[in-house]
């Protein structure tokens, strides 16, 4: 799983979300989801802007921003990948294209068809 921290103000968050839609439909009938998380927004903003932009992506709302502290997210935009144990396995700080092939190669490492002890590493 990879989880996106986000905001509509976040110009670099803006530009890094079609990225992560390409990387979702690449990876389609794999066990990968992407769970993105709306920093400090209302749902009618963070709903306005990906109708706006056609962006079919999950999104939690985190109001008071108290997942982003827990997962310490400290700067916008932020990912996670989650391994299939449910540990955290690596972090992005800032944009990323996830259609690159470091990143994709990172995601594939984590999924249970992947090979034993690839280092899933960014």
């Amino acid at each position: 799983m990879l989880v996106n921290f986000w905001a509509t103000w976040c110009e670099p968050c803006r530009d890094e979300m079609p990225s992560l839609r390409t990387l979702r439909e690449r990876l389609r009938g794999q066990p990968f989801e992407i769970l993105t998380v709306n920093y400090g927004e209302s749902a009618t903003r963070a709903r306005e802007f990906l109708e706006r932009e056609r962006l079919d992506l999950r999104v939690l709302l985190d109001p008071n921003q108290e997942a982003a502290r827990a997962w310490r997210i400290r700067v916008l935009p932020g990912s996670v990948l989650v391994g299939p144990d449910g540990r955290a396995r690596s972090a992005v700080i800032g944009e990323i294209d996830w259609t690159s092939e470091e990143a994709v190669k990172a995601v594939r490492a984590l999924l249970p068809s992947a090979r034993p002890g690839g280092s899933g590493g960014l």
